[in-house]
């Protein structure tokens, strides 16, 4: 029983004489100034690397959120729609409709109709999104917390009213003085030919009410109008282009949208918000994915000042390894106290750098210190930030298997060199 306590106790130093001799090389005075300006270097270059690893992350999550917030005031929760093949419009089953607002999932929805049509507003015209929408559209988006100018009413009286995205206002050169009228022309859908071009289109006047500003894309093409309108300008008494849902807040999205699925069935198409704005998103993930692998490249050169600060202290503690070596420590042992010190600088540096990515990424978000340049252009006054804990664990999983890579060989090929 001793001698198995006694030999437990062996295999407990040797597990943390690595740890010791390393923790004493590192921190210890050494004869050369170079080892110690080099190892600090090593610190610091794997600190920077890791910050910036962490600043450019939480940029990009943080301009992956505000697109998503932007979107989230135009685009639904769910949003269905008949495939292509089957044409643009349909007309929504009374039954299926009662089943989606009895599903509990279901805050609300609302039936839209989309359509090009061309638009004149005194002497300049343009062609646009019409887009016909119900009153229960600006609870399924919020739409109406993006009006810019004037209000967001689609009816005053029993009159109708348009809101114009800010973009397309401006194309326009649209006031609302109530005095000009939008002048809206869509091509009628009828088999007869008529040699007069003025039959073969349907046309409406209504005047502007709001002005409204999400995104460029949107501002610049769509004007609402309400759906009652837009069907008699297309002459589509009851049909939709979609059903844009709302769901209930905490509502997993995966789960509602199945449900929704199964009750409109095969024939319609049920997008939630990441897939109606796919591309976009694709887009932002790529570029994120882009920036740490070119931030993990620059990392990598850092690293290669560990080895640097390594292979000058093995040169320094030579007579040490012979010591070592001549008191019964393997190549092995010797090999896992430098790699062990490697550690100790590429951890203490990327400890270092989360810890002041953090700290100025929280400043950021709190106080908004870096300013967007020409902010009142935009709609943010400064970098929009958001952090991550999943970022932090992939950054620190980076650094390590970087630093892996920068400090194991080089260590056992300058052991094999200098030990007999």
């Amino acid at each position: 029983m001793k001698i198995h306590t006694f030999v437990h106790l062996i295999r407990i130093f040797l597990m943390n004489f690595p740890i010791l001799v390393a923790r004493r090389y590192l921190f210890a005075k050494k004869s050369h100034n170079a080892v110690n300006v080099i190892s600090a270097v090593s610190v610091l270059g794997v600190a920077v690397g890791t910050l910036a690893l962490v600043i450019v992350m939480s940029v990009f999550n943080g301009f992956e959120d505000l697109t998503r917030k932007l979107y989230n005031t135009f685009d639904p929760d769910l949003k269905i729609t008949v495939p292509v093949s089957a044409g643009k419009t349909f007309i929504a089953d009374p039954e299926k409709l009662k089943q989606l607002k009895a599903n509990p999932d279901v805050l609300t929805f609302s039936q839209t109709l989309e359509e090009n049509v061309l638009v004149r507003y005194g002497e300049q015209q343009e062609i646009a999104v019409l887009k016909g929408v119900d009153d229960q559209y600006k609870f399924v988006t919020g739409i109406d917390t993006t009006v810019q100018e004037g209000q967001f009413n689609l009816w005053v009286n029993d009159t109708p009213q348009a809101i114009v995205g800010l973009g397309m206002s401006y194309k326009l050169r649209v006031g609302l003085n109530f005095l000009t009228p939008l002048h809206f022309y869509a091509i009628r859908n009828t088999s007869t030919i008529s040699l007069d071009p003025t039959k073969a289109l349907s046309q409406k006047l209504i005047f502007p009410s709001g002005k409204f500003a999400i995104d460029m894309e949107i501002d610049s093409k769509y004007i609402l109008v309400p759906i009652e309108f837009a069907r008699s300008l297309l002459e589509n008494d009851s049909g939709a282009s979609a059903i844009e849902v709302k769901l209930k807040p905490g509502v997993n999205v995966e789960k509602a949208q199945k449900r929704v699925t199964a009750i409109f069935g095969e024939g319609f198409d049920v997008k939630n918000t990441y897939q109606q704005k796919e591309f976009a998103y694709k887009i932002l993930k790529s570029e994120k994915f882009m920036g740490f692998m070119i931030l993990s490249f620059v990392l990598l050169i850092a690293s290669f000042n560990v080895v640097g600060s390594i292979s000058m202290l093995m040169i320094e503690k030579k007579s040490d390894m012979f010591i070592l070596q001549s008191m019964g420590t393997d190549k092995q042992l010797l090999s896992r106290i430098f790699i062990t010190q490697g550690w100790m600088i590429v951890l203490a540096g990327a400890f270092a750098g989360l810890l002041l990515g953090a700290l100025l990424c929280w400043l950021q978000i709190t106080f908004g210190f870096f300013k967007v340049t020409n902010a009142g252009a935009y709609i943010i006054d400064s970098y929009p930030v958001a952090m991550r804990w999943r970022d932090f664990v992939m950054i620190l999983f980076a650094v390590v298997g970087v630093s892996f890579l920068t400090i194991y060989f080089p260590v056992k090929y300058f052991v094999k060199k200098y030990v007999i």
